[in-house]
C-alpha cells in the first residue's frame, strides 16, 4: 500500500504539468476545426509555405505570355494602347499559329467604330477570349453566359458572384469566341486561386484560364460531373478535367520564376514582325508594366502580373496538376493535433529535456514531411504547420510547467531540510523528491542524543544575554558536526540535541558516522569549555548517548506545523545511555546495537544498564579514540 501511494504521488506530480500541455492541445484542436477567421488565415499561410517549397514544374510547353512590358510602353506609347495596336498584336499571334489568344485586360467602352472594328476583325480571325470584370455595383450583363451541362446535383454555393458585370465592348464580345472573368479573388489581399466559373450580372461565365483552355480545344460544352453519393464533383472541358468544389476556384500552384521567364515573349518582338513559332500555343496577352495596373500580390511574389497568374492556372488545367483540399481535412488535422500533442506531452513527462525536445521536433517534422509528400504526390492540401506547432507548443508548456514544479519542490525541500541535513543529502532529495517518504515508515536508524552536565544550575548563574549567547554558540557547533557527518537534527530542547542517522535517506555506515560525530562533538565542546565565558560560568561536560535499532520516522503534527521526527527503541535507549554517562563517569555511551553495526571502530565495555523495567540489561560501551 505504501509503495502504491508513493507511486501515485510521484505520478501525480508528473501529471500535473501535463494539464498545461492539454490546454495547448485543446487550443490547437479548436484552431484545426475552425474554418474562418484566424484559423483559416493561419492555415492559408501554411499552405502558402508548403506550395512554395517546391514550385510546380510545367509538364507541357503550350502556354505563352505575350508581355506588354515597360520597354513596349516606352516604344509604342503609354497604356492603354489604341485598339488598332492591340489588333496588330492579336493578328501577329494568330498568324504565327496560336490555338487561342486570351486578353487579360478589360476592353470596355467603345474606342470608336474604326478602332473597335479592327480589333474585332482580329479577334474573329483567331480563336480568342476577351475579359469581363465582376462588379458588385454594376448592371446586369449584356452577354450570353455559358451553357453548361450538369450530371447530378451540382454544388456551387461558394462561387464568386457579383450583382453586376463590366463586359467588353459589344463588338468585341460578339467577335470573340468567349467572354471570361478576369477577376481574381484576394480576400486578404493575396491571390491564391483563380476562378473556373463565376457569376456576374445574372450570367454564368468561365474564368480566363478555363475559357482559354476550352476555346483552344474548339469550344466543347462545359460539363459538371457531380456524384451525390461521394459529394465530389469535377468540371470537364473537353479533354481537360479539373476538380470542382463549391467555390469553383482552382487553387494555384505557382511555377518558378525561371519557368515564368521561359514562357514569356515581349510584345515588341511580335509587333516588330519577329518570326516566333506559336503553333498550338495558348497565348495570353497582358501587361507586366506597373502603369497598366495589373500587378497582384501572391504568396510567391508581391507584385506578379495578373496575366502570369492566369497562365499558371492554364498550365495546371492542361497538365492536370492541382492542389485539392480533402473534405475531411479538418478532422484529419484535428486528429494529428491530438496524437502529436499527446506524444509531445508524454515525451516531456518521461524523457530527459534534451531527448524530449528531440522527440517532439521529430514528431512535428515527420508530420510536416508527410503533408509535403501528400501534396507532391497526390496534390492534397493538408495543414502541416498547425499540428506540428501544436506538438511543439504542448511540449514547451508541459516541460516548462514540469520545470517550474521541480524548482518549487526543490526550493521547498531545501528550505525545509537545509538546517537539519548535510548539503549532500539535501541535494539528493532536491534532485529526486520521490526518494523522500515523509508519510511515515519504519526503518533502521542510529539515534544520537546530547545534554550538558549541570545545565539547570548554570542558568541561575548567568544573565539572560549570556545564556542565549552561550547556547547559540554551543548548539551551532553541535548541529554543524551532526550535519557534517550526514545526520539529521531532529529537535533541540533547551541545551539537548536529538539527532538520527539513516533517515530520511539511506546512509552508509550510519552507526559509525554517529560515533565519529560524537567524538567530534566531545572534542569541540571540551575545547569550548576552555574559552573565556564557558570557563567563567563553569560550563559542564557534554554527555552523549548512541544506539541503533528500528524506529518509525515521518511527519507528525497538525495543519499549522509539521515536524519530521522519529519514535521507537533506539531513541528511548539513546536518552538512557546519555544519562548513564553520569553513572560511569564517561562522555559517550554507546548501546550494543550501535556497537554491532559499527565498522573500523574500537570500543571498551564500561558497564550495564536496564533501559526500562520490562527490558533486560544491556551492555554499555565507550569508543576508544
Amino acid at each position: 500500500m505504501k509503495g502504491r501511494a508513493a507511486s501515485w504521488r510521484s505520478w501525480r506530480r508528473r501529471l500535473a504539468p501535463a494539464g498545461f500541455g492539454v490546454i495547448v492541445v485543446g487550443f490547437g484542436l479548436a484552431m484545426a476545426l475552425g474554418d474562418s477567421g484566424l484559423p483559416r488565415q493561419l492555415r492559408e499561410q501554411a499552405f502558402d509555405v508548403a506550395l512554395s517549397v517546391r514550385p510546380r514544374e510545367a509538364l507541357s510547353d503550350r502556354v505563352v505570355v505575350i508581355d506588354i512590358d515597360r520597354a513596349a510602353l516606352d516604344r509604342y506609347g503609354p497604356w492603354p494602347w489604341p485598339r488598332d495596336r492591340l489588333a496588330q498584336l492579336v493578328r501577329a499571334a494568330g498568324t504565327r499559329g496560336a490555338a487561342v489568344v486570351a486578353i487579360d485586360a478589360l476592353l470596355g467602352e467603345s474606342a470608336g467604330a474604326g478602332a473597335d472594328a479592327a480589333l474585332a476583325a482580329a479577334l474573329a480571325a483567331t480563336p480568342s477570349v476577351v475579359g469581363a470584370v465582376l462588379d458588385p455595383d454594376g448592371a446586369r450583363a449584356e452577354i450570353d453566359g455559358l451553357s453548361i451541362v450538369a450530371t447530378g446535383s451540382a454544388d456551387l454555393d461558394g462561387m464568386m458572384v457579383a450583382a453586376g458585370l463590366s463586359p467588353p465592348a459589344r463588338a468585341l464580345s460578339e467577335a470573340a469566341r468567349s467572354v471570361a472573368a478576369l477577376s481574381l479573388p484576394a480576400p486578404d489581399g493575396v491571390v491564391r486561386a483563380a476562378p473556373l466559373l463565376a457569376g456576374g450580372g445574372g450570367a454564368l461565365i468561365g474564368g480566363l484560364a478555363s475559357e482559354a483552355a476550352r476555346v483552344a480545344q474548339g469550344e466543347p460544352t462545359p460539363l459538371i460531373e457531380a456524384r451525390t453519393e461521394t459529394r465530389r464533383q469535377q468540371l470537364r472541358l473537353g479533354e481537360v478535367v479539373a476538380p470542382l468544389d463549391a467555390t469553383a476556384l482552382i487553387r494555384l500552384r505557382f511555377s518558378s520564376a525561371e519557368r515564368r521567364a521561359r514562357r514569356t515573349i515581349a510584345a515588341a518582338r511580335l509587333l516588330d514582325g519577329e518570326a516566333i513559332d506559336l503553333a498550338g500555343k495558348i497565348a495570353l496577352i497582358g501587361a507586366s508594366a506597373p502603369e497598366a495596373g495589373g500587378l497582384r500580390a501572391t504568396p510567391v511574389e508581391p507584385f506578379m502580373p495578373s496575366v502570369q497568374i492566369h497562365a499558371d492556372a492554364v498550365e495546371q488545367l492542361i497538365d492536370g496538376v492541382h492542389a485539392i483540399r480533402p473534405e475531411r481535412a479538418r478532422w484529419i488535422e484535428a486528429a494529428a493535433v491530438a496524437l502529436l500533442g499527446a506524444g509531445a506531452i508524454a515525451a516531456a513527462l518521461t524523457l530527459s529535456p534534451g531527448l524530449a525536445a528531440g522527440a517532439s521536433l521529430a514528431l512535428a517534422g515527420a508530420w510536416a514531411a508527410a503533408t509535403l509528400w501528400l501534396l507532391a504526390t497526390r496534390g492534397l492540401l493538408i495543414d502541416g504547420a498547425s499540428p506540428a506547432l501544436a506538438a511543439i507548443a504542448a511540449f514547451l508548456a508541459t516541460a516548462l510547467a514540469a520545470a517550474a514544479a521541480q524548482r518549487r519542490d526543490r526550493r521547498a525541500v531545501e528550505a525545509r531540510f537545509a538546517q537539519h541535513l548535510s548539503p549532500e543529502v539535501v541535494r539528493r532529495i532536491a534532485a529526486d523528491p520521490d526518494t523522500l517518504r515523509l508519510s511515515g515508515e519504519e526503518r533502521v536508524l542510529t539515534a544520537l542524543t546530547t545534554d550538558i552536565e549541570g545545565f539547570t544550575a548554570l542558568t541561575e548563574r548567568v544573565t539572560p544575554a549570556e545564556l542565549i549567547a552561550l547556547l547559540d554558540d554551543y548548539l551551532d557547533r553541535v548541529t554543524r558536526i551532526v550535519v557534517a557527518h550526514g545526520g539529521t537534527v531532529d529537535k533541540i530542547v533547551g541545551d539537548a540535541v536529538l539527532a538520527f542517522f539513516n533517515a530520511p535517506l539511506d546512509l552508509d555506515d550510519h552507526a559509525g558516522r554517529a560515533v565519529r560525530a560524537a567524538l567530534a562533538i566531545r572534542d569541540a565542546t571540551e575545547a569550548m569549555r576552555a574559552e573565556a565565558l564557558p570557563t567563567r560560568i563553569g560550563l559542564g561536560r557534554t554527555r552523549i548517548g548512541i544506539e541503533t535499532g528500528r524506529a518509525v520516522v515521518g511527519d507528525v503534527g497538525g495543519a499549522r506545523k509539521l515536524d519530521y521526527t522519529a519514535y521507537g527503541q533506539p531513541i528511548n535507549t539513546a536518552k538512557k545511555l546519555e544519562g548513564s554517562n553520569k553513572l560511569f563517569g564517561s562522555a559517550i555511551a554507546v548501546g550494543p546495537g550501535a556497537v554491532a553495526a559499527c565498522t573500523g571502530l574500537a570500543f571498551r565495555r564500561i558497564g550495564e544498564i536496564k533501559p526500562s523495567p520490562t527490558l533486560d540489561p544491556i551492555v554499555v560501551s565507550e569508543p576508544i579514540g
